[in-house]
């Protein structure tokens, strides 16, 4: 009898652990179209932060880059680098902080500062 009633602990653990299973991580791709080496800040709301930094690319030659990150809602801060400032860079005018939900594959694209395209079908212009 002592030995069932640890046995049922012991299984109820087992189970609960079994099925939450290790965390899949999303890919994120960034295109750069801005012209400027870009550093993107992500900070998320568990606790997850990510300094990512993608090389130049331009409309004709973007550069695109994959990271692996763990799912989480994000707030992304851009900054584009300067040759004049390349330790701090420079966030673009009117764009604050914005929103990330990384809970599956995503693609950003960014494009130069201050640059309003026609559409806005899946590109964020920070």
């Amino acid at each position: 009898m002592k030995k069932g009633l640890i046995l049922i602990p012991m299984l109820a653990f087992f189970g609960m652990s079994v099925s939450a299973g290790p965390i899949k991580p999303v890919r994120l791709t960034v295109v750069n179209k801005s012209g400027l080496p870009l550093e993107i800040r992500l900070t998320g709301e568990n606790d997850n932060s990510y300094y990512l930094r993608v090389p130049t690319g331009n409309r004709e030659f973007p550069t695109e880059q994959k990271f692996s990150i763990v799912p989480d809602t994000y707030r992304m801060q851009p900054y584009y680098i300067e040759l004049w400032d390349p330790v701090y860079g420079y966030r673009c005018g009117g764009a604050g902080t914005k929103t990330v939900y990384a809970q599956r594959n995503i693609k950003i694209t960014f494009l130069e500062c201050n640059y309003t395209p026609r559409h806005r079908g899946g590109t964020f212009n920070l």
